[in-house]
């Protein structure tokens, strides 16, 4: 049976312009297993319409996971998302947690990486010069 889950909007941002996705989510359950499904789509100027799917995320972390890796594959930079309450309500916007290699961490920011300073190359002899 295929039953409402879940409502959350999130926005992000793709070159200068700020999108509000709304995703409902869908719980299947078959067999005493639950399982997550979610659609949206947009536009943009060099797309007509680009969809985002998520099938079978066994929960709601892992669903929100899969979507922002979408979003951040397609170019779009997350920024904030709500979640819908039982009363119709939307709650407050909190960040979008930051999807790393390991999943969803605590943090909206990924972490620094300070990087060496390049190394000194010897300046490049011209052709015909001895």
């Amino acid at each position: 049976m295929i039953s409402e889950h879940s409502r959350f909007q999130l926005e992000a941002s793709k070159l200068g312009r700020d999108l509000i996705f709304q995703v409902t989510v869908f719980e299947k359950e078959e067999r005493k297993r639950k399982k997550l499904f979610a659609e949206t789509q947009c536009s943009d100027p060099f797309h007509l319409v680009i969809q985002f799917i998520i099938r079978e995320a066994p929960d709601f972390d892992t669903l929100l996971q899969r979507f922002v890796r979408q979003l951040e594959h397609r170019g779009f930079a997350p920024i904030r998302m709500r979640m819908r309450d039982g009363t119709s309500k939307w709650k407050e916007w909190q960040a979008v947690p930051y999807v790393g290699e390991s999943g969803v961490a605590a943090s909206s920011d990924p972490p620094v990486v300070e990087l060496p300073p390049p190394e000194a190359k010897p300046a490049a002899r011209a052709k015909g010069h001895a």
